[in-house]
């Protein structure tokens, strides 16, 4: 266990260095994010500039390399189809738009992995961690060692 954290210690720190004169490592300390919720059918009531408009989630996120630790509450907006451009809507619109297409919309519309995933890799890393802190093996080690020298020092008195 012990050598499972020093490689990734040591991964970790070289590719820093490594990394250093491609790029840094992403880190979000907020992002702005959009995430597409629901692909709305092409109308002209939806369309901006040649862009038809869909539904999509505009929150904040934070994490680093691309794994999300922590988002906040977002809110709905329309989105175009690559995602750059986002227009806010009122929450009058957002019950038009569920109304006149039908929708049933989540309170919090992100994936298992934007919500979740994130976290759980970041404890798992902790727990190993803190694992490899307390591990047993280190107990037994000086168990045997204090066996060692008492049978040396009960040698020495007989």
């Amino acid at each position: 266990m012990k050598k499972i954290v020093l490689l990734i210690t040591f991964t970790v720190l070289f590719a820093n260095e490594a990394f250093a004169k491609r790029g840094r490592i992403p880190v979000c300390i907020p992002c702005e994010k959009l995430e597409l919720v629901k692909d709305l059918p092409n109308d002209e009531n939806l369309k901006e500039g040649s862009d038809y408009l869909n539904l999509g989630y505009l929150y904040e996120e934070y994490g680093a390399v691309w794994v999300p630790a922590w988002n906040t509450q977002g809110k709905y907006v329309l989105i175009n189809e690559d995602k750059t451009v986002y227009y806010e809507i009122t929450d009058a619109q957002l019950a038009e738009l569920k109304s006149t297409y039908s929708l049933e919309l989540a309170t919090h519309p992100l994936s298992f992995w934007s919500k979740i995933g994130g976290k759980l890799v970041f404890l798992v890393v902790i727990g190993l961690i803190i694992w490899g802190k307390i591990s047993p093996d280190k107990d037994e080690d000086e168990d045997e060692q204090k066996e060692v020298t008492e049978k040396k020092t009960a040698e020495v008195n007989e």
